[in-house]
């Protein structure tokens, strides 16, 4: 009785291999394995199919009528397994995406971006924190969240750029500044992008400063703005903010701009964040 259950589909390419060649040896090397391994996959094969599928000599292998009517079989089948299994990966469904934003990207068009692409995707659930940069890749390395959007300072290298941002300095209109004196920041904790290049760029033109306002919270810092403790250096997409006004531009040294990058804990996006980071790409050209 024939083993209709123990088809491998090695052994099929391994059939293929030989078919093509009429050489076992050519056929290993097409493989990548022994001729022996070869000799082994086809007698296995015949066995399976209760069929002789070579004619072999000491000088030549020809197939058999049984090995001819085999190809366009065996070819079907492979190219069959092949579809299948890329079929699964275009149809492969994301549950989850835990997903890291630094804050100043709540008031940026994202979220109107993130509600398009969770209505889009409404079978993947997409969990929100917020952070700063350095703190979202403490959380990507410890596994808590999948991806992230951050920024990355004009030296760093790591992650796939999604846009280039200026910066700029807001400051309540009704405040004044004396270059003369040490100017008063209101800026994030050490760590923090924004805080080292402003106090990079004040020092670059030997500016004076001192940190009147340290908060790990935006929010916080537009709300010391707005108080009056003093300016401060932020992505220039929060002019657009509602919450952000009324805070204007102080005349104060042009600082660099910075990089917003997406980044993982692997080492490709899935489709379904390939597809978010595009959409991000597309929404934020500059």
């Amino acid at each position: 009785m024939l083993d209709k259950s123990n088809l491998d589909l090695q052994h099929l390419r391994s059939f293929l291999a030989v078919a093509e060649t009429l050489h076992f040896t050519s056929a290993a090397h097409r493989r990548g394995v022994s001729q022996s391994t070869i000799s082994l996959h086809i007698s296995r094969l015949e066995e399976a199919l209760g069929i002789s599928l070579l004619s072999r000599s000491t000088k030549v292998v020809e197939l058999t009528s049984s090995g001819h009517a085999l190809i366009r079989l065996a070819q079907d089948a492979l190219q069959s397994h092949d579809r299948i299994f890329q079929l699964s990966e275009k149809l492969e469904t994301q549950t989850q995406i835990r997903l890291g934003l630094t804050e100043d990207l709540i008031l940026s068009d994202l979220p109107l971006l993130l509600r398009n692409f969770r209505k889009k995707n409404n079978k993947t659930q997409v969990s929100l924190v917020t952070g700063l940069s350095h703190e979202l890749r403490d959380r990507l390395g410890t596994g808590e969240i999948d991806l992230m959007f951050g920024m990355q300072a004009p030296n760093e290298t790591h992650g796939h750029l999604l846009w280039q941002e200026s910066l700029k300095w807001y400051m309540h209109p009704e405040e004044t500044l004396d270059k003369e004196n040490s100017i008063p920041l209101v800026v994030f904790p050490e760590g923090s992008v924004t805080r080292r290049i402003a106090l990079e760029t004040l020092n670059r033109h030997k500016i004076r400063w001192h940190i009147a306002f340290c908060s790990d919270s935006l929010s916080a810092l537009l709300g010391a703005v707005k108080a009056g403790y003093g300016c401060t250096l932020q992505p220039g997409f929060l002019q657009r903010s509602a919450l952000a006004s009324p805070i204007v531009m102080p005349d104060l040294p042009d600082a660099p701009s910075v990089g917003f990058v997406a980044l993982n804990n692997k080492q490709e996006f899935s489709s379904l964040e390939n597809t978010l980071i595009q959409s991000t790409k597309d929404a934020f050209p500059g």
